[in-house]
């Protein structure tokens, strides 16, 4: 029987509630990014022994599965306040995606003059200041990436996550799993093309800044 138009259209109320569990990936890039980019500053501005060691654990991410990191801190933090919530999903992506955007904002970093910091001390400046105002401009179309990077890659991961959910924090990904299996075949493709709408938007928003501010500079270059 058909729906009444009075009642507005179906919606599966599961669905909705995973609708707005989608603000914990955007939580994921944001504080991801910011993780991230602090500790590739670390290791490429400051230098020293500390230094190499974490670079070395950084991009050593790489070489774990996320089964196996999904696996470990289900076995670590089953008993723990976290485990079955939005900060060990959190926590786990983070760390799982960590190396690419940290090379990135690594590199980033090392072809930005190394003598900012130096001259910042000479001045009376304080490294906060300089990091706020000069190393963060000189770097913000690599940050848009890393943002758009643990974003989209926080929307579409299973592995990783896999063992740390429940129904309510369940990831859209994992929901089309679980609708395939039950044979929901048209609930599946919703979920994909919510999926594929908002990492198009990330994507498309951070294309239209970067060409705006290429723009601006190419213009401000033409008039000098």
């Amino acid at each position: 029987m058909a729906r009444s138009l009075k009642k507005g259209p179906f919606a599966d109320q599961s669905l909705l509630k995973k609708v707005d569990a989608m603000n914990a990936a955007g939580d994921k890039s944001v504080i991801g990014t910011f993780i991230t980019y602090f500790t590739a500053y670390a290791t490429a501005r400051i230098k020293g022994k500390i230094a190499k060691l974490i670079h070395i654990l950084t991009i050593s991410s790489l070489a774990i599965p996320g089964i196996v990191l999904g696996l470990s801190y289900t076995i670590s933090f089953s008993n723990s306040f976290i485990y079955n919530t939005f900060i060990i999903m959190i926590i786990v992506n983070i760390i799982h995606f960590m190396a690419s955007p940290y090379l990135m904002a690594y590199n980033a970093l090392l072809k930005i003059n190394p003598n900012y910091e130096v001259v910042a001390k000479t001045c009376d400046i304080s490294t906060f200041r300089i990091i706020k105002d000069v190393i963060i401009p000189c770097s913000k179309i690599t940050i848009r990436e890393m943002i758009a990077y643990f974003f989209i890659n926080s929307m579409v991961t299973i592995s990783a996550v896999t063992f740390l959910f429940n129904t309510d924090t369940m990831p859209l990904s994992l929901m089309i799993n679980t609708y395939e299996g039950n044979m929901m075949l048209g609930e599946a493709a919703i979920v994909s093309l919510i999926i594929l709408f908002f990492n198009l938007i990330v994507k498309g928003s951070i294309y239209l800044i970067n060409r705006k501010e290429d723009r601006k500079k190419w213009n401000y270059e033409v008039n000098i």
